[in-house]
């Protein structure tokens, strides 16, 4: 029997200027209340699947970005994946951290994938680098804060700053609930939820 080979577009997009792009994601690209969404990487059944794992389950998607590509499509609903960025990274790791997740993102979109750009911020230095590549009034996810009164007030502070300057249309929160600073909101467990 003749082995077929099934190839996806392997190569990234070129984009000469990083900022040049904006991922949106519309409120009417899914029945938003009605996905289950469970952790990339963990197998089961889901209709959508979220990217706010360990970093270790995201690197094949950078590295190779053919099969992590292979692998949305299949999916259909993903969120972008969401890169690290620790409070004490310097600018140019948090930097580098938002580029990839929206190029990816940005990538997935161009092959047909809802995805949903997700937020990310470090301390109050990084706030502006995620409205570099997310149009307003898009959907968008969020990972809730860790636990701790110093985390939660940077983490406060970087969502209002992006309510503020993104107005996004819809928010999909996983994780820790917090005082609601988003104007649409679902709220969803990190692990498998309705």
């Amino acid at each position: 029997m003749e082995k077929i080979a099934y190839r996806y577009k392997m190569e990234l997009p070129p984009i000469e200027n990083p900022s040049s792009f904006l991922i949106r994601c519309p409120l009417d690209g899914a029945d938003w209340e009605k996905l289950s969404w469970s952790r990339f990487g963990s197998g089961g059944v889901s209709s959508a699947r979220h990217c706010f794992v360990d970093d270790w389950r995201l690197e094949h998607l950078w590295r190779r970005h053919g099969q992590g590509l292979a692998k949305a499509i299949c999916i259909g609903i993903m969120t972008a994946p969401d890169f690290t960025i620790e409070t004490d990274f310097p600018i140019e790791l948090a930097i580098y951290q938002v580029y990839r997740a929206n190029l990816l993102a940005h990538y997935w979109m161009l092959n047909g994938v809802i995805t949903v750009p997700v937020l990310q911020w470090g301390n109050p230095s990084t706030f502006h680098l995620s409205r570099n590549y997310i149009g307003p009034g898009s959907v968008v996810a969020v990972r809730g804060p860790g636990k701790g009164k110093k985390e939660l007030a940077n983490w406060i502070s970087g969502a209002e700053y992006m309510q503020a300057f993104l107005s996004p249309s819809l928010v999909l929160h996983f994780g820790r609930k917090v005082p609601n600073v988003w104007k649409n909101t679902l709220f969803f467990p990190l692990r498998n939820s309705r």
